[in-house]
């Protein structure tokens, strides 16, 4: 009898190590697998916590993903034509080649983000913080980025034809072999050829 107590003693201990290491080594950026079956299946998620989530090739056309966390999702490839992003947080998230054409981002964090040959024709991402982002090749042409912070983020070969720049903060932002026609820079004036009066290099 003590042999067997002694040896349910000791499968409990284990069990419950096993228990214990289980919880607390979650990884970090765990999403809500609740959150995430929601908006496959309704296209609508604002608010959810899609921490990491892998988002790639989805097509999430006109989805609805306002206040949405999205730190480090990978949404490569996505069809996000017309989706509802503003206040959503892309911090680190990766959107290349991603379709964002119309998309709405007002507010939207995008700090770190990949938006590399991203098409972003037509969004809207007024006030949208996009420091460090790696957008090289992408397409801004016609997308309103009034009052954005673009400190030090890299869109060389990027495409930026019509877009709209008022009052967005350009210091140290790449804009090497940029296609920046009758853009409208930060101080309201179309462009002539020159960024480093706003803190910016070509």
């Amino acid at each position: 009898m003590k042999i067997k107590s002694g040896l349910l003693w000791f499968c409990a201990l284990v069990l419950t190590v096993f228990l214990s290491l289980t919880t607390f080594n979650l990884p970090a950026n765990a999403f809500s697998s609740s959150d995430y079956d929601h908006l496959l299946q309704t296209n609508e998620c604002n608010g959810c916590d899609l921490t990491g989530a892998d988002l790639s090739d989805s097509l999430l056309i006109e989805a609805e993903l306002s206040g949405a966390n999205l730190t480090g999702a990978n949404l490569s490839y996505a069809e996000l034509s017309g989706v509802k992003l503003s206040d959503a947080d892309l911090t680190g998230a990766d959107l290349s080649d991603a379709k964002l054409s119309n998309a709405e981002m007002d507010h939207a964090t995008l700090s770190e983000a990949i938006l590399t040959a991203a098409d972003l024709e037509g969004a809207i991402l007024i006030e949208a913080d996009l420091t460090g982002a790696i957008a090289q090749s992408a397409n801004f042409d016609q997308a309103i980025l009034s009052g954005s912070n673009l400190s030090s983020a890299d869109f060389e070969g990027s495409s930026m034809r019509d877009i709209t720049l008022s009052n967005a903060i350009l210091t140290e932002a790449n804009f090497s072999v940029v296609d920046l026609f009758r853009a409208r820079m930060p101080n309201d004036t179309i462009y002539r050829g020159d960024v480093s009066k706003f803190g910016a290099y070509q």
